[in-house]
């Protein structure tokens, strides 16, 4: 807003126009700016999202034909049904998660407090997969140590998964381990293939779980770098709820328990309640057609 009333007052003064602007600032003022928006309809004020730089020199129109020109030629070839269309995805899930609800609050107070666990949270990897009809595969969860606990998954999702590594995050032999869990939810067959849309994360990258796919129908398409916030169906519609709804869960936990921080051990059952809200039939289908994978949308970017 700044530079706009900036330059305006800068575009007057170089051309001469009349003006009732603040040279000691020399900057227009905000009624001016609100005159100017209501002016021009097709424009706003939106809040900007941080965007890398990877990001926006990654998604381009090269990688992007050639994401989608693959993708038509994969349903020339095998014409997949929507049932039979997947995305698979990983996102953390912290035990102190960085949105917090909003509160009511007395007018003129600039910081309001909301209690968390602690400083820092534990990030517990969830790996999640949805079809183009909104059938959900049981996410696995990857937890930051070194023996898998039963107690871990304790009110988690029916059929999930728990999974360690040191780090917390997903590996080639996990990205190996979770394909035999896709494989038995998705039943892919080479008569009846399913097609997997992941990103090219080094995790993803391995011989013995390319063999495998090959093996028993699982074709995966892999989206361009740095254009998962753009082409990814499961960011574009789901992980960002997601987070939202657990958020709340966190907060209506720490309610209940006065005195006690979220731990490894309530995650899961947290993430269950949230995900039961967000795992539906419209959010996967949004997700597919806003990225234009389903229904087939090359025009979109």
């Amino acid at each position: 807003i700044n530079d706009l009333r900036r330059l305006a007052f800068e575009f007057a003064v170089s051309n001469k126009i009349p003006h009732r602007f603040d040279v000691t600032t020399k900057m227009a003022g905000r009624d001016w700016v609100e005159s100017f928006l209501k002016r021009n309809t097709n424009l706003c004020l939106r809040q900007s999202t941080p965007t890398s730089l990877a990001r926006a020199i990654g998604f381009n129109k090269t990688q992007v034909d050639r994401f989608y020109r693959n993708l038509a030629e994969l349903n020339a070839r095998y014409t997949f049904r929507p049932d039979r269309v997947y995305n698979m995805d990983e996102t953390g899930m912290s035990t102190v998660p960085k949105k917090t609800p909003k509160v009511v609050s007395v007018k003129g107070k600039k910081v309001v407090g909301k209690l968390v666990s602690a400083e820092r949270g534990i990030t517990v990897t969830a790996v999640c997969c949805m079809s183009a009809t909104g059938h959900f595969i049981p996410p696995i969860f990857i937890y930051p140590r070194k023996r898998p606990k039963a107690e871990l998954l304790e009110d988690g999702p029916t059929g999930s998964v728990c999974m360690v590594s040191d780090s917390g995050y997903i590996n080639t032999n996990l990205f190996l381990n979770w394909l035999y869990h896709f494989k038995d939810y998705a039943y892919p067959t080479k008569e009846n293939p399913v097609l997997l849309v992941i990103d090219n994360h080094s995790s993803h990258i391995n011989l013995e779980a390319t063999n495998y796919s090959r093996d028993h129908g699982i074709i995966i398409l892999t989206l361009p770098p740095h254009s998962s916030h753009k082409i990814q169906p499961l960011d574009r519609s789901f992980f960002s709820p997601l987070k939202t709804k657990y958020a709340i869960e966190c907060d209506k936990w720490m309610t209940q328990h006065p005195g006690r921080g979220i731990t490894q051990y309530q995650v899961a059952r947290l993430f269950n309640i949230a995900f039961k809200q967000v795992a539906t039939i419209s959010n996967a289908e949004s997700g597919f057609k806003v990225s234009g994978i389903f229904p087939f949308d090359n025009s979109l970017f």
